[in-house]
């Protein structure tokens, strides 16, 4: 999980099937397998709701027939409740009795996998717009309820905490969330690497995250238009959950060889523009212990996980924040190796700067 990709993609999850072949003849009982991943700063919670079967060896699998995975409109309801939050050690939440919100998900479908391994038509999904409630709401735990129709029995739920916020502080540029400390790879307060200094970013915990990893998105134009390369770091977990600074080593040889790689078949001006984005995206604990557990070695390069927090199902009910981004300006002053010299000494068509 070296790369950022992990992290985003348990949203996709939601919005794509994976079908294994099972024997139609063999034992079996069909499984709720849901995915959803909170995320304050997205307008729209979406879940993904299907059955999945499993076997007498314990072996989960999903139906090689479409319409054998898929629950049919109206015969499940999809609900999300907020409990009002009892704080205890470590940022950590229990839930109360007070209901705080509740709301039904509405069901549509989407365009699944179009092509590759496993491609996939129109896939069934739920979704809620709770908007700047759900902000509002970080504070509280969090329950995906899954009901079978018109019975109402529970089909399946799971809980789960929302990442949290950290205070704002007041800069002449703007208000900034107290995340990103002052990174080791700055000048004064434009983003460049110090001769003989070992760069590193730094940042500040946030309230029931558990997994981080920071990237560096670059900037450049090409034909007028401007383009841009995310450079990832290494994840990092914060063992407790507890308030502390975390950082990761972010060399330059690595920033800069990293850029090239991305451009080693480019053969036309390019001007860099003087800025970068600094970014830390965080997941809490339940999704850090799902891709944690992700079986890379399954045959055909399929993940296989082995956490689920749903109950009477398998799969995940998480949170993240993949927007904690801080813009900043390049080193670009005519100092010894500042920005511009060094992405011309990278022989990949910067000829200048913008």
């Amino acid at each position: 999980m070296k790369h950022i990709l992990p992290i985003l993609a348990v949203a996709m999850l939601a919005l794509t099937s994976c079908k294994v072949e099972f024997s139609p003849n063999a034992p079996w009982r069909d499984i709720p397998a849901v995915y959803c991943v909170l995320d304050p700063e997205e307008d729209t919670v979406w879940a993904r709701v299907q059955r999945c079967y499993l076997s007498e060896d314990n072996i989960y699998s999903y139906s090689s027939v479409a319409d054998s995975n898929y629950y049919l409109p109206g015969d499940i309801s999809v609900h999300l409740l907020a409990w009002k939050g009892i704080p205890g050690p470590y940022n950590s939440l229990t839930p109360s009795d007070q209901l705080v919100d509740r709301w039904e998900l509405a069901y549509t479908e989407r365009p699944g996998k179009p092509e590759g391994n496993f491609p996939s038509g129109l896939q069934p999904v739920y979704y809620c717009v709770p908007g700047s409630r759900i902000v509002a709401d970080t504070d509280c735990v969090f329950q995906l309820v899954i009901l079978r129709n018109p019975t109402g029995d529970t089909l399946a739920t799971a809980s789960t905490t929302m990442v949290g916020f950290l205070p704002k502080k007041i800069s002449q540029r703007d208000t900034t969330e107290e995340v990103l400390v002052n990174p080791n790879t700055l000048r004064g307060h434009e983003f460049g690497f110090i001769i003989g200094c070992r760069g590193q970013l730094e940042w500040n915990t946030l309230p029931r995250g558990r997994m981080y990893q920071p990237f560096v998105t670059f900037h450049y134009k090409k034909n007028g238009d401007t383009l841009s390369i995310v450079v990832p770091g290494n994840t990092v977990r914060n063992p407790g959950n507890a308030a502390r600074l975390l950082f990761r080593p972010f060399s330059e040889d690595y920033f800069f060889s990293y850029i090239g790689q991305q451009l080693r078949d480019n053969t036309d001006s390019l001007f860099n523009v003087n800025n970068v984005d600094i970014t830390i995206a965080v997941c809490n604990e339940d999704l850090n212990a799902y891709l944690n557990s992700l079986d890379h070695t399954v045959m055909g390069g399929q993940d296989n996980p082995t956490y689920s927090n749903v109950e009477g199902g398998v799969g995940i009910f998480g949170s993240r924040r993949s927007h904690i981004t801080v813009n900043m300006p390049c080193d670009s002053t005519g100092k010894p190796d500042y920005m511009p010299d060094r992405l011309v000494r990278l022989g990949v068509g910067f000829y200048g700067h913008f």
